[in-house]
């Protein structure tokens, strides 16, 4: 069986062969040496050292700072078909158990480097399934993906999706139907018996953050009876969860209109929620502090935000954004209240984000206990540092 593309020899520094053998599934332009020739994206970089010693196979992308990513470190294996098939049946294979619930039908199947496929991630919402491309070497590739995929999986739809740093050419467009029919509107799929709306072809991401489904479900088992406030509630996941657990009220709030109509919709959609559901329309860090100052209280605050740290440079500004959201999130939480903070910044650990809540809890002055916290969601396994993205911290405050 023929290799998908071209081979291109390329010397990298000693620094990322250090890398590379320790599993790093990246090689940053700044470490490539030299290259046999000019290659083209979705080449296949056969990667040397300066001994001429064999160090790993990758992923060409000539445009990104990213410039090979790591696709075996086995000399002699050839980046065919038939490794792509067997590489997308292995993350298939390992998320069998999750496949077998037949309360949810939505999933990441794929999770890129994670599953040593980097670049590359597909989510799955009923029929619908969105591939999502993160590097321009896999665009040459996209009709054997749909291939393995369409076998594998046999969805009624496939939906491509592009990262922004990727250049759409011909068909291959963020949002192209790839397979099947068109998609018209919303999704609707099942989660945990609640049904959500998915946009895969405008929508965030691939249309929905699946990544927090264990994180919602926890959150709902500890809202009964409880007044929730869902921060950075987007499409109202977590307000969700909270009126299926028995939550007495919930509010969503979010600066998005469009975020928040998404929550209304997906509350029409579960009727059978008794909770009574309000949407509030603002700033977070101004509403917060709204709130506090006017004595609000809820018996479960979720702090949710987006990723505050896209850069190494981010990382202070992110770390104090956390801090401040704790605070306003204990000024809020009633005695015997429960605050959930969470953070999807890959660039802060676990390890910092868990001590900001802490110490900002407790500078409160007021006691808590720790609950719980968590990581990464079993689709969304982690392969290596910067995969380590998700986190969350459960804390009752007395």
């Amino acid at each position: 069986m023929p290799p998908i593309a071209p081979a291109v020899s390329v010397q990298v520094t000693p620094a990322a062969e250090k890398s590379i053998k320790k599993g790093h599934p990246w090689v940053y332009a700044e470490a490539v040496v030299k290259t046999s020739r000019e290659a083209d994206a979705g080449d296949i970089a056969a990667i040397f050292s300066s001994k001429r010693e064999f160090v790993a196979l990758g992923l060409f992308d000539p445009t990104s700072p990213i410039r090979i990513r790591i696709l075996s470190t086995k000399p002699k294996t050839t980046i065919d078909s038939e490794w792509l098939t067997s590489a997308i049946t292995s993350a298939l294979e390992k998320r069998q158990k999750l496949f077998d619930d037949p309360d949810t039908d939505g999933f990441r199947l794929l999770h890129g480097e994670n599953d040593n496929i980097p670049g590359l991630v597909a989510d799955i919402y009923r029929n619908v399934l969105v591939i999502k491309i993160d590097t321009a070497g896999w665009m040459p590739h996209i009709e054997l993906i749909c291939d393995i995929f369409s076998a594998l999986v046999k969805p009624e739809t496939i939906v491509l999706r592009l990262s922004r740093t990727i250049e759409p050419t011909g068909k291959y467009s963020d949002g192209a139907i790839l397979r099947g029919r068109p998609v018209k509107g919303a999704v609707v799929f099942s989660e945990n018996g609640l049904l959500f709306e998915a946009d895969p072809v405008n929508g965030q991401k691939t249309g929905f953050f699946l990544d927090q489904r264990e994180n919602r479900a926890k959150a709902g088992k500890l809202a009964k009876g409880r007044d929730v406030l869902n921060i950075f509630a987007y499409n109202g996941g977590f307000s969700l969860y909270a009126a299926q657990g028995g939550a007495r009220s919930v509010i969503s709030l979010d600066i998005a209109p469009q975020a928040l109509e998404a929550a209304k919709r997906n509350f029409a959609l579960n009727p059978q929620l008794a909770a009574k559901h309000e949407t509030i329309c603002a700033d977070a860090f101004e509403a917060m502090k709204h709130m506090a100052d006017r004595g609000r209280k809820f018996g479960m605050v979720i702090v949710d935000p987006p990723s505050f740290a896209r850069k190494q440079a981010d990382i202070p500004n992110a770390l104090a954004a956390y801090e401040k959201l704790t605070r306003l999130g204990v000024n809020l939480t009633d005695k015997d209240g429960i605050l959930i903070s969470a953070s999807c910044s890959a660039r802060v650990s676990a390890e910092d984000f868990f001590d900001a809540v802490l110490k900002t809890v407790r500078k409160s002055g007021r006691k808590f206990t720790e609950i719980d916290r968590t990581l990464n969601a079993p689709d969304h396994p982690v392969g290596f540092a910067e995969g380590a993205y998700l986190k969350c911290i459960y804390i009752r405050l007395s």
